[in-house]
């Protein structure tokens, strides 16, 4: 009888969810202010200790803060520990050792004096992208606020106040001596002028000249290389420009950078969560994206933004785990700027793949050029991490899903379609079939995803991930003229040659069982995480999912390598498991994958020093709409996995199906809005809807 009627229960639930009626628009308003305020930063203690700095940019022009309201300064001890305070410009690069592109750091700029701080106060506001620090240094009150500006991005400014007459001094210092990644270290000529009432800083550094310029009404005095500005009692003006002398008054770049801010907020997709930490995640990995991300085609950011952290250089696998956050909050034109970047070099990473393992098609460099591909990585790339041979899906599905949110058919073909074509031709270049009748990937020099997983070894299972998914666009954009791609799908790639007696699979033949327990990354989880090749979790990436913590390296302790953990709470939101994510989110912070303020994410589990991870903040505001609004299957899943007892609101959260998603759940009670941007068809709950572009539908149902 209690079976029966749990039956009759689920059945009537069911039929509630698949048949819900259309209801009244209901208020789903709040206030995106009041949601981003809640997750500013608020610091009342100063300590000499190491501190986790904080970070501020525009997508061209950054640097991170220490508690000082400044850079720190060299002489500071453990100023390092959380990571670099220094200026980076996304232009201002050198090529240097391997004939690689590297970032270096245009300065820095700190307090001469060492200060004895007292009533001490730090806000950053996320919602108007100002920092603002206050103290007294003995008895004299200070303030410095400071913000990148959005409008000229060139444009860093300062405005320090001094509140009596106790002398006070800045350091402008380029710095003579400048460490490169992998431990190359060079020097460059510094030249300071006078010009214009302000002061001209000429940059050279193998063979390439850069500029900036300081405006200030402070007096200044060159000294050493540097600028050494002395403030006075007031409020004392920096703007510091790349490039160019940029005249604008300073209060002015504050206005229009602060109402760029308001519009941006406003203008993505947000969702409101009473739990305080997931509200901080969310504003805080968002303000990370949008200050280190724009639409420019000026370069690409490297993992940790514009702080100087670690790498230099941008990993376009890193910008395929940002991508889908990105669009999904309606943040559509900086990955189209990306899709465009990426086409407009396409002869040059063919040229690259031809000269690297000598195979057609596009191997997505694993680092790409800030300049030329001619020379670049010439005779060979710095080691054998730069043959990852999986990232061409990436490129292909970065291609394919903005072109679904562009939804123009002439940038389609014109940007897109390339990218997908060349990616297609790559993987065939390397599949074999052999006398299992089954298709095999294999090249020299190569390596898989997972670094502990070896080199040159067959059939990485990262690359058969992505193979599938670039033979399966190829395919419906048209691409498959010799019915090649078909046939190779049809035959079967080799996935169950690496199936193991565990039901996952062994991320590459030729390693088997050492593996697990050892593999840096979960590669068994692609299919959850990175690369829709299914229309449902299949059983392989479910058995995975559920030995992630056997498979994965040290992830018992809890510790997690790189973006693993980021990895984790994706699958778990295709997979829809609440219990498994939370214990995920749980052991985010006991495992130190995220400062314990919430303010950022590391590289890895305690490894302070690259603080500001943007591809795991990248996989951590996925999950978070997944959570509520998830098409990985190509159909509308809502709340499919849901780990909150609190009240959620959602704005706008945009979605490949061609609709965007409003709405509200209360005490389990579920109320949507969907709003078609474009003519669309597509299933939700069991219904299957269509929609004409402009068209509004409400649904509710209960949880």
């Amino acid at each position: 009888m209690i079976t029966y009627l749990r039956r009759y229960i689920f059945v009537l639930s069911y039929v509630f969810i698949c048949f819900s009626v259309s209801c009244e628009a209901n208020d789903i308003d709040f206030s995106i202010k009041k949601v981003v305020e809640s997750a500013d930063v608020y610091r009342h203690t100063y300590t000499d200790k190491a501190t986790l700095h904080l970070y501020q940019g525009n997508g061209r022009f950054g640097s991170a803060f220490a508690l000082s309201g400044l850079n720190a300064s060299p002489a500071q001890a453990n100023n390092d520990i959380y990571g670099k305070t220094e200026f980076m410009h996304i232009e201002h690069y050198v090529r240097g050792e391997y004939n690689s592109d590297y970032l270096s750091p245009v300065l820095r700029m700190y307090w001469y004096n060492t200060l004895a701080i007292s009533s001490y106060t730090q806000h950053q506001s996320f919602y108007d992208g100002t920092l603002t620090t206050s103290f007294k240094d003995k008895d004299c009150p200070i303030k410095i606020e400071s913000w990148f500006d959005e409008v000229n991005r060139d444009l860093a400014c300062f405005i320090i106040s001094i509140g009596n007459n106790m002398p006070h001094d800045v350091v402008v210092d380029p710095g003579k001596i400048i460490r490169l990644h992998y431990g190359q270290v060079v020097s460059q000529t510094i030249n300071i002028d006078s010009v214009n009432g302000g002061w001209k800083f000429t940059l050279e550094c193998l063979g390439k000249k850069c500029f900036f310029f300081v405006k200030t009404n402070a007096q200044g005095q060159i000294k050493d290389n540097k600028l050494f500005l002395s403030l006075k009692k007031g409020e004392n003006n920096i703007q510091i420009s790349y490039r160019e002398n940029i005249n604008v008054p300073i209060l002015k770049s504050r206005q229009r950078t602060a109402e760029w801010w308001h519009s941006k907020w406003e203008n993505t997709g947000c969702i409101k969560f009473s739990d305080i930490k997931t509200q901080q995640m969310w504003v805080r990995s968002m303000a990370l994206l949008l200050s280190t991300f724009n639409n420019e085609k000026l370069g690409l950011a490297p993992p940790t933004g514009l702080t100087g952290n670690s790498w230099s250089f941008p990993f376009p696998q890193d910008l395929s785990y940002i991508a889908p956050a990105l669009l999904s909050t309606g943040n559509i034109g900086i990955i189209k700027s990306w899709i465009e970047y990426f086409a407009d070099r396409l002869d040059g990473m063919k040229a690259y793949t031809k000269r690297l393992i000598k195979v057609d098609g596009v191997m997505l460099p694993w680092v790409f050029p800030y300049g030329s591909f001619i020379g670049y990585h010439d005779p060979l790339p710095p080691n054998q991490c730069y043959y990852e041979i999986h990232n061409s899906g990436y490129l292909a599905r970065m291609a394919h899903e903005t072109s679904l949110f562009v939804n123009d058919p002439s940038w389609t073909k014109k940007y897109a379609i390339p990218l997908i074509k060349e990616t297609a031709i790559f993987y065939k270049s390397i599949c074999k079939k052999d006398s299992d009748g089954l298709w095999h990937l294999f090249v020299t020099p190569s390596m898989g995803q997972d670094e502990m997983g070896g080199a040159n070894q067959k059939d990485y299972l990262d690359a058969l991930y992505s193979a599938k998914y670039c033979f399966e666009q190829a395919i419906a954009y048209g691409l498959d003229n010799d019915k090649q791609y078909e046939h190779i799908l049809k035959d079967g790639l080799a996935f169950q040659t690496l199936k193991s007696d565990k039901g996952y699979y062994y991320s590459c033949q030729g390693r088997g069982t050492k593996d697990f327990g050892n593999q840096k990354h979960p590669v068994q989880l692609n299919e959850l995480a990175y690369l829709p090749t299914e229309r449902n979790p299949s059983k392989e990436a479910l058995a995975a999912y559920y030995s992630r913590y056997n498979i994965t390296r040290d992830a018992k302790r809890p510790f997690f390598w790189g973006w693993t953990m980021g990895e984790y709470l994706l699958a778990g939101s295709r997979v829809g498991d609440a219990k498994e994510w939370s214990k995920d989110w749980d052991n985010m912070q006991k495992s130190e994958n995220v400062d314990s303020d919430f303010i950022q994410i590391y590289e890895s589990s305690k490894n302070y020093g690259m603080s500001f991870f943007n591809t795991t903040a990248g996989l951590m505001i996925q999950t978070l709409v997944n959570n509520i609004v998830c098409d990985w299957y190509n159909k509308l899943e809502v709340t499919k996995c849901f780990p909150w007892k609190g009240d959620i609101y959602f704005k706008n959260l945009y979605s490949k199906l061609g609709i965007k998603v409003s709405g509200y759940i209360i005490n389990k009670n579920v109320h949507l809005t969907m709003h078609a941007w474009k003519d669309t068809s597509f299933s939700f709950h069991g219904e299957h809807l269509i929609m004409k572009k402009g068209e509004i539908l409400y649904r509710k149902f209960y949880l």
